[in-house]
């Protein structure tokens, strides 16, 4: 469902956000130069002085003096508010229906990484098994090289509440380095994208719900995802991959965890075919494992790395050869 965009409606649920706070993400920055101790021993007399190294700095927070990185002088570090003031803004002035707007904020790594997820309700779509997918924007930045500031967009299924990648498309629909300032105008100019994305995410989907997908092809393309070695001999023999996961020299939790999730859950409600298989991975990129039993800070940068690791996996050959 897509409503006609309204301005005052964006002002009012963008000021809520901002009534909310920052969450966890309320600290300052500030950049310091980067120093270190030298020992000398010139006419052995031993001394130490206190040196400052000329092309590098460290960024800290201000409010428990925690290290966020070390980075070269032409660094520009963006304050996890001031990244989300930014995106705040991008979304206020853009013409996507901001009605019901959602925010989540998370940060991990003591900081040092920074997780927005925004979810417009009012831009909903079947997924062509029943289920319905709202849009959302998935805003990542980072102190410690792991990131760049970026919007990306994403999906959030209603009945399983899987975060779904995305892998069509210009999935990275602003991107900044912090070497650059934060352009707020071209972003909301340009956001406006992530309907055009969503919507050919869409017809992949559907493409896939009907793309049969044999027990040992699912079971191999989960392998290969999380880069466990099986014995090539394994697919011509009769093995089950309940044999195969027996056979592994160690149990691997995820491969272990994708499998049974995909066999009892997403291959009954939704059939053998691709659509399956990728629900099956963002539910492990979403929920298992080490995300339940991580402390909440780090919780959305282990999924965001999952989520990077199953877009190379959807893009791999392996994967474009079972999906055609």
């Amino acid at each position: 469902m897509n409503t006609v965009h309204n301005m005052f409606s964006n002002a009012s649920a963008v000021q809520g956000l901002r009534d909310g706070g920052y969450g966890d993400a309320d600290f300052d920055i500030e950049v310091a130069p980067l120093t270190y101790e030298a020992r000398t021993d010139e006419y052995e007399c031993y001394e130490i002085t206190e040196r400052m190294y000329s092309s590098k700095s460290v960024i800290y927070r201000t409010d428990t003096g925690g290290e966020l990185g070390i980075h070269g002088h032409g660094y520009k570090p963006v304050a996890p508010k001031k990244m989300i003031d930014g995106t705040r803004n991008i979304l206020e002035r853009s013409d996507l229906n901001t009605v019901g707007l959602t925010e989540q904020i998370r940060t991990s790594h003591d900081g040092a990484r920074c997780f927005v997820l925004h979810n417009l309700p009012a831009h909903t779509y079947e997924t062509g098994d029943g289920d319905r997918a709202s849009l959302s924007l998935l805003s990542t930045s980072s102190f410690d090289g792991t990131w760049p500031f970026m919007i990306s967009v994403a999906a959030v299924q209603s009945a399983c509440t899987n975060l779904q990648v995305f892998i069509s498309g210009e999935v990275a629909i602003y991107k900044a380095k912090h070497t650059q300032s934060l352009d707020i105008e071209h972003g909301a100019n340009i956001i406006v994208k992530s309907l055009d994305v969503f919507n050919n995410e869409r017809e992949l989907w559907k493409a896939w719900q009907g793309t049969q997908v044999r027990d040992m092809e699912a079971f191999y393309f989960f392998a290969d995802a999380l880069d466990v070695k099986l014995d090539s001999k394994s697919f011509s023999h009769s093995y089950s991959p309940a044999d195969l996961l027996h056979k592994l020299p160690r149990r691997n939790e995820n491969l272990n965890y994708i499998w049974r999730v995909y066999d009892a859950v997403y291959r009954n409600r939704l059939g053998a075919n691709w659509w399956a298989v990728y629900n099956a991975m963002t539910d492990w990129s979403t929920h298992f494992g080490a995300v339940r039993q991580s402390s909440e800070r780090n919780i959305a940068s282990i999924q965001n790395e999952r989520q990077q690791v199953i877009r190379k996996a959807i893009k791999s050959e392996p994967a474009l050869r079972l999906a055609a």
